[in-house]
């Protein structure tokens, strides 16, 4: 029996799903699950600002992802039960680790970690960051990722992003500007390179902007496109917002921020000619196994 702890935001949760399937591919005797008891608490809704963001979503935004879920019997088996996040974070630190746990350190997050692989019980927790991971189902991850039927705002985008040589530009801002790990990679000076070398196939592009803040990219990347035409993708918000992720993977080129959620958007896309990714993914001297060897990586 494997069990796969998830938690964080939607890009993460992905990560961890998709773990869980790799794992079931490559042992399809076991039994896998996953566990999901930190979002389904009374605390949960104290905390929700606490890496959380909207609960656990992958139930509601993939009609086709479907892992059975742990309950205390089969979690109690191969680690300690507590279905909170906060509570969860300071056992972690205070109890010993089980020899059933694999809980590698955060620098392995983005990097294969072949002690995932082998045979019997286990209880995992981490990120698993790692194209190495997935490239061995991604035709299976597409299928199981696939968006439900969309609204009439995302059909007409699909639509239009289909139709012409669309460039998607995911900015993200908000919680990325002061969070020491991620800030300050993916600035003006990265979209600015980013937007040159698509544009310098000479063609003309249309521009489609997924951010958190559009106020900033309507005055910093508006002129670096020059005369070619510009979309902000402004109508899905809240729990809608998986949407930009399958927006993301109609278009023909990609400029994708060092988030999680933008990985997925390229990683899925199946169309895409060019994608362009920061180097360095992060502020962190470690071990980075995160980029698809097609992808165009770029310093900003």
């Amino acid at each position: 029996m494997k069990i796969v702890n998830i938690t964080g935001g939607l890009g993460n949760q992905m990560f961890q799903f998709a773990l869980a399937l790799s794992l079931k591919s490559e042992f399809p005797d076991e039994e896998v699950f996953i566990d999901t008891s930190h979002y389904h608490t009374i605390f949960f809704k104290h905390y929700k600002g606490i890496n959380l963001h909207n609960g656990f979503e992958i139930d509601k935004v993939f009609p086709k992802a479907n892992l059975p879920i742990a309950g205390m019997k089969q979690i109690s088996k191969v680690s300690y039960y507590i279905p909170n996040y906060v509570l969860s974070r300071i056992g972690r630190k205070l109890l010993p680790q089980r020899k059933t746990e694999l809980i590698p350190p955060y620098s392995k997050n983005y990097s294969y970690v072949e002690e995932a692989y082998q045979p019997g019980d286990r209880y995992y927790e981490g990120f698993w960051q790692c194209i190495i991971n997935f490239e061995g189902i991604k035709d299976k991850l597409v299928e199981v990722f696939s968006h439900p039927e969309p609204n009439e705002y995302n059909s007409q985008m699909i639509s239009e992003i289909s139709s012409c040589d669309s460039v998607g530009i995911h900015i993200r801002r908000g919680d990325y500007l002061n969070e020491p790990e991620f800030c300050n990679i993916c600035g003006i000076e990265y979209y600015k390179k980013g937007i040159e070398l698509i544009l310098s196939d000479g063609f003309k592009h249309d521009f489609y902007i997924f951010s958190n803040d559009i106020a900033w990219c309507e005055e910093n990347i508006a002129p670096l496109v020059g005369d070619n035409e510009i979309h902000y993708v402004t109508e899905n918000k809240g729990k809608q917002s998986c949407w930009d992720l399958f927006l993301m993977t109609y278009c023909k080129d990609l400029i994708i921020a060092n988030s999680s959620f933008s990985w997925w958007g390229a990683f899925l896309n199946k169309k895409v000619n060019r994608v362009i990714a920061p180097e360095p993914w992060l502020n962190r001297d470690c071990e980075i196994d995160i980029y698809d060897k097609s992808w165009i990586k770029i310093k900003g």
